[in-house]
């Protein structure tokens, strides 16, 4: 019988550095960041999830860690974000002063073209791919992670079979949820 897994991920909010490529970089969320997730799960309760799973990012988990008991978090390192190499902690600005193909190749082939030093993308795929794996296996009918936009867009990509080179024109807004529905069997 199949039955289906739901996860909730939420971006964590604005952080005080701004627009930035923020991998391992990890800036503390600004007020405005805070509210953003507040508001995100204004409505939701930490016992309305079998689990929740958290970034070890003090963007992610300073949040988590306030919103949700012990009990019920857990820190995942898989759902870190994507490491951004030498362009870790810059803006698109900075890097395009820099090196500008460079970027527009990373932007249109971010597999082939990685940014310099950074986590190759089908690296960081499978690390997400691992962890939802485990998650279809767990018995969890409803999870949430706390996360970040890279984290988001490779669900994306991966819940509906699309390539990683569309990833640059996915949205994931600070401080929003997006649910992903992923099939499990029993």
């Amino acid at each position: 019988m199949n039955n289906a897994l739901v996860i909730d991920a939420l971006r964590h909010g604005e952080t005080e550095f701004g627009q930035r490529y923020l991998g391992k970089t990890d800036p503390p969320l600004s007020e405005t960041g805070w509210l953003q997730m507040q508001s995100a799960l204004k409505f939701r309760a930490p016992t309305d999830y079998d689990a929740v799973y958290s970034s070890l990012l003090i963007r992610c988990h300073s949040f988590a860690q306030q919103w949700c008991s012990d009990t019920l978090l857990t820190l995942e390192s898989r759902i870190q974000e994507y490491d951004f190499g030498d362009w870790d902690g810059k803006t698109a600005a900075e890097i395009y002063l820099e090196a500008p193909d460079a970027l527009a190749r990373f932007w249109e082939d971010p597999i082939q073209y990685p940014p310099p030093n950074g986590e190759p993308l089908p690296l960081f795929f499978a690390r997400v791919q691992a962890f939802i794996a485990e998650l279809q296996q767990s018995g969890y009918t409803k999870v949430l992670l706390i996360t970040h936009g890279g984290v988001i867009k490779a669900l994306q990509c991966i819940t509906e079979s699309k390539p990683a080179s569309e990833m640059a024109s996915m949205n994931s807004p600070h401080g929003k949820i997006q649910t992903f529905r992923i099939p499990t069997h029993e």
